[in-house]
């Protein structure tokens, strides 16, 4: 960490990105490095894929690169990214950077940058980013908004277990800034749009339970949340409601990409809506480890919280991560009845 701060010290062009599907922990990073940066007289630029509206409650949005002029880059920065195909477009930027610095809490890192700075146990890269940013810039509101919105995020609302007694003491130091701190945690926790809630609803019906309740999973289509005119950027708490079950061991949530026509309004560029489908998978468990699950299907995340995207029909995409998921929970010998008990799409 030190020599990431003096590195941070020395440079003067920075460009932060975090991976594709940018979360809270992920947005809350980057914007609150950019403004330490900024502080400390340097230019800083956050390159992000578009994200859902709850996270406008996250400032710093002024940072993100709007495509006009180009890049002077010293140094790129990857947050809360396992591996340089989680940069989506970035990974071009960080290919031609003199140095580049990696700011992570994935297991799976394996430190693809220049400087790592990898913390597996750590909450999120907020928490980490508020360690350096600590030895190197004062800490204003701005910038504690940014780290607490990432910490909260990524912590699931201080309830995960990798929420330590020091999270909760650099919480209390962000709260101490005088940042709106109850507003931005029902921002980000409790608040939804009502388009979202009507999509819940369609996909709360379609759960289903294997191995005696072990696994819980659901689905939603493109065409069910157009029906609704939701976003599946905005369906974080679906898989998280569905983890909630009573006896679950494991929760699946499976969706296809769709942006509203408000999120198309403000993005032109979309995805096909023909050709192979692309099936999002956000995965949850109380013990398992799923990101190495998550790992093996060409995805990643934490031990408890991890996902992937997967090419196929539903069908095929749920069949291939169930027969993954039980294998680990039951053993191969319990492979070939699973399958009966899995609805069909």
């Amino acid at each position: 960490m030190e020599q990431i701060a003096k590195l941070l010290k020395e440079h003067d062009n920075f460009v932060l990105a975090g991976h594709i599907g940018p979360d809270g922990d992920t947005i809350g990073s980057c914007f609150g490095l950019a403004m330490a940066l900024t502080k400390l007289g340097k230019k800083a630029v956050v390159l992000l894929d578009t994200y859902a509206d709850k996270y406008n409650i996250i400032p710093g949005r002024e940072y993100l690169y709007c495509g006009k002029k180009p890049l002077e880059m010293d140094v790129f920065i990857a947050l809360d990214c396992a591996d340089t195909e989680r940069l989506g477009a970035s990974r071009a930027f960080f290919d031609k950077a003199n140095t580049t610095i990696c700011i992570d809490h994935h297991e799976t890192n394996n430190g693809f940058a220049d400087y790592n700075f990898i913390e597996p146990d750590a909450s999120s890269t907020a928490e980490m980013v508020f360690k350096i940013i600590d030895v190197i810039a004062d800490i204003d509101a701005d910038i504690a908004a940014a780290i607490y919105s990432g910490i909260v995020s990524d912590t699931g609302g201080f309830r995960h277990i990798t929420t330590t007694k020091s999270t909760m003491e650099i919480a209390a130091r962000l709260m101490d800034t005088g940042i709106p701190f109850a507003e931005i945690y029902n921002e980000l926790m409790h608040k939804h749009t009502f388009e979202a809630a009507k999509a819940l609803g369609l996909a709360l019906e379609n759960c289903e339970s294997v191995v005696d309740g072990r696994i819980v999973y659901t689905f939603i289509t493109r065409d069910m949340l157009a029906s609704v005119n939701a976003d599946s950027s905005d369906m974080d708490s679906v898989v998280e409601y569905m983890m909630n079950t009573r006896g679950a061991e494991v929760a699946l949530f499976l969706y296809e990409r769709h942006q509203s026509v408000k999120a198309r309004d403000a993005e032109t560029k979309t995805e096909p809506e023909d050709g192979p489908k692309k099936i999002k998978v956000s995965m949850r468990s109380r013990d398992l480890h799923i990101g190495r699950i998550a790992a093996s299907l060409g995805g990643g995340g934490h031990k408890m919280a991890a996902g992937c995207t997967i090419t196929g029909t539903m069908e095929e995409v749920l069949q291939k991560v169930l027969a993954v998921i039980v294998k680990e929970l039951e053993g191969c010998a319990y492979m070939s009845d699973y399958t009966k008990q899995v609805k069909n799409i």
